[in-house]
């Protein structure tokens, strides 16, 4: 809902980027016009523990992002995975069933965008590479330098177009 232009409740998209391994994150406020990057960066479990306690980590810093920045939805990506590696379409399902959990825990709805559509929303093509998607958030979130990782940067992406599906929302 816009008032004089500027958001009476300002809304926040959270961005994950799931992976046992690294897991990006980016909040993202929205503003009268644009939005602004609150946060972002990786969750990382330790190669060679087991996988339950890498899921429960994941879960519980998911969790305390979630508590701290209240975001109105989380957005993640539609599953994509190759089939000539089902052990990856395994681990990634349950990265994804800990960050469900998480979200359900905190009440927070779920939003799923194809990442052709992330592409497109923020360059104008589906098969935008990954150096001008970071150009693109920089851009629109005022963000100087590098991101420093490529899965906050997805994360942060993800966050973005969420909110670009929401009325009222332009950047």
């Amino acid at each position: 809902m816009l008032t004089g232009g500027f958001f009476c409740d300002l809304m926040k998209a959270m961005g994950i980027d799931p992976g046992l391994a690294m897991t990006g994150f980016g909040v993202v406020e929205a503003l009268s016009r644009g939005g602004k990057a609150c946060d972002w960066g990786a969750i990382r479990t330790k190669a060679g523990t087991p996988t339950p306690l890498r899921l429960k980590e994941i879960h519980d810093q998911v969790h305390l992002l979630m508590e701290k920045w209240a975001p109105d939805v989380l957005v993640m990506e539609e599953v994509f995975v190759l089939k000539q590696f089902p052990k990856a379409a395994i681990s990634l399902g349950e990265v994804r069933g800990v960050i469900h959990l998480a979200a359900q825990e905190m009440g927070t709805p779920i939003k799923e965008i194809r990442p052709t559509e992330v592409k497109s929303a923020l360059t104008g093509s589906g098969r935008a590479r990954k150096e001008q998607i970071q150009r693109a958030i920089r851009r629109i979130l005022g963000i100087e330098g590098e991101l420093d990782s490529s899965h906050a940067a997805d994360a942060l992406a993800l966050a973005l177009t969420g909110l670009s599906r929401k009325e009222g929302f332009r950047w």
